[in-house]
């Protein structure tokens, strides 16, 4: 029993992880900017991740916000900027290579 439950927990915990650097990314602007953000985000980290990345955030890009063009702009950038930094995060370098600055 305890080993279920340790499973299930451990799949609950990875299933809704980003990598930790883009945990701390707070995009500004009106939430329509935001959730256009987010989704860019989840579809470029899905774009250049492994089949677990495809598999937990997949492409993300809602119909009904089409006419949007803050969701646009947003998610453009955040799948931008999602995308290009977990594929500096897998080559060998420093952490101002992922847009952390020099804070690491």
């Amino acid at each position: 029993m305890k080993q279920v439950l340790c499973a299930v927990l451990v799949m609950l915990l990875v299933s809704g992880c980003r990598p930790f650097w883009l945990l701390t990314v707070d995009p500004q602007g009106p939430p329509e900017y935001q959730l256009g953000w987010q989704d860019g985000c989840d579809s470029g980290i899905s774009a250049e991740g492994e089949w677990m990345y495809k598999l937990m955030h997949g492409f993300k890009k809602r119909p009904e916000m089409s006419a949007s063009d803050q969701y646009k702009q947003g998610w453009n950038e955040g799948f931008t900027y999602c995308r290009f930094s977990y594929a500096a995060s897998k080559q060998p370098g420093n952490w101002e290579d992922v847009g952390l600055g020099s804070g690491f």
